[in-house]
């Protein structure tokens, strides 16, 4: 019987340590107990709640597992927040110096994990290294700030729908939709301009030609503006006096006529203000200037009289003007004296008489 026991208690404990040593496989094959690893460093200002045990995951991937998370013990006034993780050395070769950590949310539940994001280096982590923490982004952060920014559209909606259930709105709209109804109904049934234009063919026709006048205006329009353009561009680039008066010479053309015609403003000017013959005989003078004027238009009339007498035969002059036999009579004696040679003689021995005189001296006043 004691026998009997012993060998109950003995496979009672053989069975326990066989299932220990399970547990301790399966255990370390779940936390990669037997695999050589490779520690690393990170750090963060708020690791919200990551936990000793948590994955380390690269490109959705399982690599490691968080091993520690806590302050640094020699240095209490640190507030840097260090986790301590180790990869496997299968996937360690993967991890470059310049390979950032960042928590990431694990599931719904809150869970959080590391997630390694690559590099673009090509040098591999050395055991120890210490990578750059990002911020963690807080997702349940981010649906509480979702959450506030639906709640205020809901409450702008709530405030825009509010005064729809106004009665006096609500009566306002059913008048607003009679009245429409109204002009529909008159613009179907009814005999004004809008019930012609929808119902009668010569109405339609007419606004057709309106519009066909007014294609034919618009184009007309932009010929001219067209030529507008055309003549613009060729006084721009010229030639022609246009050109010259806005890129040439002009403003200095301009500028002489403006001097000229200031000068031109400065002597009228000076006759109507000044005392001279000018301003006597335009505005009406006094003393010599009046005799003057006077005589001139005494001088004025008895020219008219003589140019008068001479117009109507009087005189020698009026008379070899209208008389025809007078000039003949002259013509015949100056006729006559070019051929009488005595006469010519005469004439001849006149003016050699007159060329002998002594010259008459004129001096001067003295």
């Amino acid at each position: 019987m004691a026998r009997s026991r012993d060998l109950k208690v003995g496979l009672f404990v053989l069975v326990g340590m066989f299932l220990l040593a399970l547990v301790v496989f399966l255990v370390g094959e779940e936390r990669n107990l037997f695999d050589p690893s490779v520690t690393f460093t990170t750090s963060f200002v708020d690791v919200q709640g990551l936990k000793p045990g948590a994955p380390v995951r690269m490109g959705g991937i399982d690599v490691g597992q968080v091993e520690r998370v806590g302050y640094d013990e020699q240095n209490p006034a640190d507030s840097t927040v260090y986790v301590y993780f180790w990869i496997k050395q299968s996937e360690a070769e993967r991890i470059k110096i310049d390979t950032k950590a960042k928590i990431a949310n694990k599931g719904l539940l809150g869970d959080k994990m590391i997630e390694l994001v690559p590099g673009e280096s090509n040098e591999v982590a050395k055991q120890g290294a210490h990578f750059e923490g990002e911020k963690p982004s807080d997702m349940f952060g981010k649906i509480e700030v979702m959450a506030t920014k639906a709640e205020a559209v809901i409450d702008n909606i709530e405030k825009a729908t509010r005064p729809l259930g106004d009665e006096k709105l609500h009566q306002n709209i059913q008048g607003s939709v009679a009245s429409v109804n109204t002009i529909l109904k008159e613009v179907a049934e009814g005999d004004g301009y809008m019930h012609k234009v929808l119902s009668d063919p010569q109405e339609a026709e007419r606004i057709s030609a309106t519009i066909q006048s007014l294609e034919g205006t618009a184009k007309e329009a932009e010929g001219l503006l067209k030529d507008v353009r055309g003549v613009v561009g060729r006084v721009r680039s010229g030639p022609g006096f246009a050109h010259d008066v806005l890129y040439g010479e002009g403003p200095k053309g301009l500028n002489e006529f403006a001097s000229a015609a200031n000068e031109v403003a400065l002597t009228l000017k000076g006759v109507r203000e000044n005392e001279s013959l000018a301003h006597d005989l335009l505005y009406g003078g006094k003393g010599d200037t009046s005799q003057v004027i006077k005589n001139v238009a005494d001088l004025t009339g008895d020219l008219k009289a003589i140019v008068a007498d001479m117009r109507a035969g009087k005189g020698t002059i009026g008379g070899l003007l209208v008389d025809p036999s007078i000039y003949e009579d002259v013509k015949v004696v100056l006729g006559n004296v070019q051929r009488n040679d005595v006469l010519r003689a005469l004439v001849r021995y006149s003016i050699n008489k007159d060329e002998k005189k002594p010259e008459v001296q004129v001096a001067g006043p003295k």
